[in-house]
């Protein structure tokens, strides 16, 4: 089921990477474009930047983080914490942005349902 949902994640127009990690930053499971970069290359860097948000969220005093996004000049990052793991998608544009965010609002559930 969990990679299932990474390919519907990946078909959704505009995301090369769709992968699930754990929350030490390695791959449990990828899809992505042929390409498109190896999550392994991005999935240690991905958690600690998230690893930040969160504490940067305790600074702030919030509850916690719903999703992390970098912007580049080609592209974004998104990282969303699921319980006892990490979603990373790469996206070809920030104009996927909205496409994507409804793709993970059909995709996170199952994902969620899967890792129980």
């Amino acid at each position: 089921m969990v990679e299932q949902a990474l390919q519907e994640l990946k078909a959704t127009k505009g995301v090369r990477v769709a992968a699930l990690l754990s929350e030490d930053g390695f791959v449990v499971e990828e899809a992505r474009e042929a390409d498109a970069p190896e999550a392994s290359l991005l999935s240690a860097r991905a958690a600690t930047v998230l690893g930040t948000a969160k504490a940067l969220a305790q600074t702030l005093g919030q509850e916690g983080v719903e999703e992390v996004m970098v912007e580049y000049p080609e592209g974004a990052l998104l990282l969303m914490p699921l319980p006892g793991y990490h979603l990373l998608l790469l996206l070809d544009s920030v104009r996927s942005l909205g496409r994507v965010r409804l793709a993970l609002k059909r995709a996170v559930p199952k994902l969620e349902e899967a890792l129980r």
